[in-house]
């Protein structure tokens, strides 16, 4: 049996110096300095302002984060943030990125199993967010959001923003490339991913104990920098669309998938439970 978690980490590792020169270059973190709410959607960045209105010493964890654009910026709101990840070199750069921002001090890393989050403390956190791109590397959603409501505090609140799965049956001209429901694993030479559903995800939240305050659906708007409908692995190895070409992208009567909503995002609130 493949070890779903090695593999995925192993070829992370590999991957992340492209990866992160791309994701924390000079001219993001000039941005994410000057604008911190700028590593959020507007959608989202209006539901972390409702539910977490203040930041300030407020100890956030961010599980499987990645670029940790949402790290350096809950950082530089005055979070206490720590930051988890399976590849040591993901980490690696982005506690060099928080040194350039002076962050050092206001930011733990640690290499962590999502699913698992074993170092991690029990009950202490007030705030867990996890960004577009969690999800899909993840073989068991039940143990992830166990030990999300596990590092929670009471109230503490939690908020994910992820591909919207009606997204993943489409592939280029609308062509269906899976069912719905055929969720996986699909392994290739260096990965192992899935597709889940939408109530591959909700369901887990709320056997988690955590109840569901607010649910966004987001559509599709032209994003110059990052655009949604060109690959990643393109953007860092240096693909740049012009802007004519990104607002066809957009554009539902040339690009059907563009119909869809793009993203989908939950807010919910760890709850108490009597038993």
């Amino acid at each position: 049996m493949t070890d779903i978690v090695k593999k995925n980490r192993l070829d992370w590792e590999e991957y992340s110096e492209k990866y992160q020169a791309f994701n924390l270059s000079d001219s993001i973190l000039e941005r994410l300095k000057a604008r911190p709410e700028s590593a959020f959607v507007p959608a989202v960045w209006a539901m972390i302002q409702r539910y977490v209105p203040d930041m300030e010493d407020k100890r956030v964890c961010v599980p499987s984060s990645g670029d940790n654009n949402a790290v350096l910026a809950l950082a530089l709101m005055g979070a206490r943030v720590t930051s988890c990840d399976i590849s040591r070199n993901q980490l690696a750069a982005a506690k060099a990125a928080a040194e350039k921002l002076g962050l050092g001090g206001r930011i733990a890393f640690r290499q962590e199993d999502t699913m698992k989050l074993s170092g991690v403390e029990d009950g202490v956190y007030d705030f867990v967010y996890t960004s577009n791109g969690v999800h899909v590397w993840l073989n068991d959603l039940n143990s992830m959001y166990r030990n999300v409501s596990r590092i929670l505090k009471p109230g503490g609140v939690y908020v994910m923003y992820e591909l919207h799965p009606f997204q993943r049956p489409f592939g280029k001209d609308m062509q269906v490339v899976k069912p719905y429901d055929s969720t996986g694993p699909f392994e290739d030479e260096t990965t192992v991913n899935f597709a889940w559903r939408i109530q591959d995800i909700v369901n887990p939240i709320l056997d988690a104990g955590i109840g569901l305050l607010h649910m966004e659906e987001i559509m599709p708007e032209p994003d110059y920098e990052r655009p949604f409908f060109v690959d990643n692995d393109e953007m860092v190895n240096g693909r740049r669309p012009s802007r004519e070409e990104v607002d066809e992208m957009y554009d539902w009567h040339k690009n059907p998938v563009a119909a869809l909503p793009e993203m989908i995002a939950f807010a919910g609130r760890k709850t108490e439970r009597e038993g």
